[in-house]
């Protein structure tokens, strides 16, 4: 395993102009052979006026178009700063879910300084016939009235079903989970299927799920694990399913001291894993993990870049979203054999969205 390249994807072209800052990207390949990133972009890392783009790549991600907004809808009475990650449907559809903060203003924080308590989120779909080219005006969509920290992309089970992962999105103490919801109308209706992770106190919060499907009904989730009662990191944490997410056994410790994670199924038991290590030594690493009987035996691993300055403060869960430095990696394979990774990263005092090439 092996880096071949990396590039930016995005970055401020006209940085003494004007700020535009990138984050949350996801990455997909349509069925024409463009790759598709779609990320957030506003002036700041938290700001009130964070809208998604698209941008596009025509030669297997080296090089990538001006991004462009999906759609130029002003939000009333209130800003809502969008977060949504694509999903290609069986039948060519576009499928974008994901949340929005509600912005009273421009200067109202996501999370109260003193009380810890967030805006209010709302989990939204959006889609697409033409291949990426114009999105439907974003809409809500309702899990038994719980906000859900829908931060990573859904996925079509062999079956034909959606699901996806995510935790109910709050800094509570007690009362976290780890949820898979469904969809079996192309995702114009909603359910939650399960609980994928659940501490004895609900103390432990499953931040940052990602899931893939690995053989038919056969998934695999891993999550962020944060003590939220003693407010610290916990390692990374996977679970296993054989009923297409119905139920799952228990979580399974990878030993991995990281945050906001990805994985990349790659047959004969194995997967590639991404991890955010955000405490020293803090970087990106790629792994190549053997999950066979549900174990998590690491085989082969690789730094993507490394730099104990890109770390977090993890005093509490407030200081830690505040002071992130990069994160949301994810792994795709091309149609070429190369494996693209993708993340958001601050660089030069700027957000921006990078890009890693491996040879697996």
């Amino acid at each position: 395993m092996k880096i071949i390249d990396q590039i930016t994807i995005y970055e401020n072209p006209n940085p003494l102009l004007v700020s535009r800052q990138a984050i949350f990207p996801g990455v997909l390949e349509l069925p024409d052979g463009d790759l598709m990133a779609m990320f957030a972009i506003g002036q700041a890392f938290d700001s009130a006026d964070q809208l998604m783009h698209v941008s596009k790549s025509s030669d297997y991600g080296r090089s990538w178009s001006a991004p462009r907004p999906i759609h130029n809808h002003h939000y009333e009475p209130f800003q809502k700063s969008e977060s949504f990650k694509p999903l290609l449907l069986s039948n060519g559809i576009l499928l974008a879910v994901g949340y929005v903060f509600v912005r009273p203003d421009a200067e109202t924080p996501i999370v109260h300084p003193d009380t810890f308590k967030t805006l209010a989120l709302k989990n939204m779909i959006t889609n697409s016939s033409d291949n990426g080219q114009t999105w439907k005006l974003p809409r809500k969509i309702d899990i038994e009235g719980v906000p859900l920290e829908l931060s990573g992309p859904c996925i079509q089970l062999a079956s034909g079903r959606i699901i996806g992962a995510a935790s109910p999105f709050h800094l509570n103490k007690t009362g976290h989970s780890g949820w898979i919801i469904f969809s079996d109308d192309a995702g114009e209706h909603w359910a939650k299927l399960s609980e994928f992770f659940k501490s004895e106190k609900g103390e432990v919060a499953a931040w940052e799920c990602r899931l893939i499907e690995m053989e038919p009904d056969q998934i695999a989730v891993v999550f962020w694990a944060y003590d939220a009662l003693n407010q610290k990191n916990l390692t990374n944490r996977i679970v296993f399913s054989n009923d297409g997410g119905k139920h799952f056994s228990a979580a399974v410790d990878t030993c991995i001291n990281a945050q906001a994670s990805n994985l990349m199924w790659l047959g004969g038991g194995e997967v590639l894993t991404i991890h955010s290590h955000r405490e020293a030594p803090v970087g990106l690493k790629v792994r190549r993990v053997d999950i066979s009987g549900g174990r998590f035996s690491i085989l082969e691993e690789i730094n993507l870049f490394s730099d104990d300055k890109l770390g977090s403060n993890t005093e509490d869960i407030r200081k830690q979203f505040g002071s992130l430095k990069f994160g949301q990696p994810s792994l795709l394979r091309l149609t070429n054999g190369e494996v693209l990774a993708t993340c958001w990263a601050f660089e030069n005092y700027q957000h921006v969205i990078k890009g890693f090439f491996l040879e697996i």
